[in-house]
C-alpha cells in the first residue's frame, strides 16, 4: 500500500537529514532529541509538500503530530527508531493508543497504524535503513524495510489470525489448578 509513495517518503527522510548534517546546528545541540525534533520538522515539510496533493493520500495535521492516511487504509507517522525498530515517545494517552489495534483513533474507520521509521548507523552519522514498523503495544508485530523494497511492491503483512479459544484454554501453566476439576469444599 505505501509503494505508490515510497519514493517520496524515502526521499523526504534522506533529505531531511542531509538537511541536519548541512545546517548549523549539527555538532553544536547538545541533546539527541533536538537532533530528532529538527530532523522530524524537516522530514515533514518535505514530505507534507509531497504528498499534499497525492490523490491516494489525506494528509492529517492535529494532536501535535502530522499523520497521513494512504487509501483509507494505512494510516502512518514519521518517527525515528533504535536499532529494533521501536520509536520512543512520551506515553500519553495518544501515543499508547496509536500502537493499540482495539482503540478507536481519531474516528476513522478501522486502518492499519503503522509508524514510517529511520534507524541511524552506530555512530548516528547517517540513515542505516528505512523502514515501515507496526507495533502492537511495546512489541514489534511486524517490520519491513522500503530501502530494501526496490522497485517491487511490497504488501503490507497481514496481521495474525486469533485463537478461536482464548489462550487460558489453550495453554495449561505447569503447576496451575485444573480448572476443570471440581472444587472440594
Amino acid at each position: 500500500m505505501l509503494d505508490e509513495i515510497r519514493e517520496q517518503v524515502v526521499s523526504a527522510i534522506r533529505e531531511a537529514w542531509e538537511d541536519w548534517l548541512a545546517s548549523d546546528r549539527n555538532g553544536v545541540w547538545r541533546y539527541k532529541r533536538s537532533r530528532a525534533n529538527f530532523v522530524w520538522e524537516q522530514i515533514i515539510e518535505r514530505a507534507n509538500n509531497a504528498l499534499l496533493g497525492h490523490d491516494a493520500v489525506h494528509v492529517i495535521d492535529g494532536h501535535e503530530t502530522m499523520k497521513f492516511l494512504v487509501r483509507d487504509t494505512v494510516l502512518f507517522r514519521f518517527k525515528k527508531a533504535d536499532e529494533t525498530g521501536r520509536s520512543s515517545n512520551v506515553a500519553t494517552q495518544l501515543a499508547l493508543a496509536f500502537h493499540d489495534h482495539d482503540e478507536d483513533l481519531f474516528g476513522l474507520p478501522e486502518v492499519q497504524r503503522v509508524e514510517v521509521v529511520y534507524k541511524l548507523n552506530r555512530l548516528e552519522t547517517q540513515i542505516e535503513d528505512i523502514c515501515v514498523v507496526a507495533r502492537n503495544g511495546d512489541q514489534i508485530a511486524w517490520e519491513y524495510s522500503l530501502l530494501d523494497a526496490g522497485e517491487a511492491a511490497v504488501p503490507l503483512p497481514l496481521p495474525e489470525a486469533k485463537p478461536e479459544r482464548p489462550a487460558a484454554s489453550i495453554v495449561k501453566l505447569r503447576g496451575a489448578a485444573d480448572g476443570r476439576k471440581k472444587r472440594q469444599d
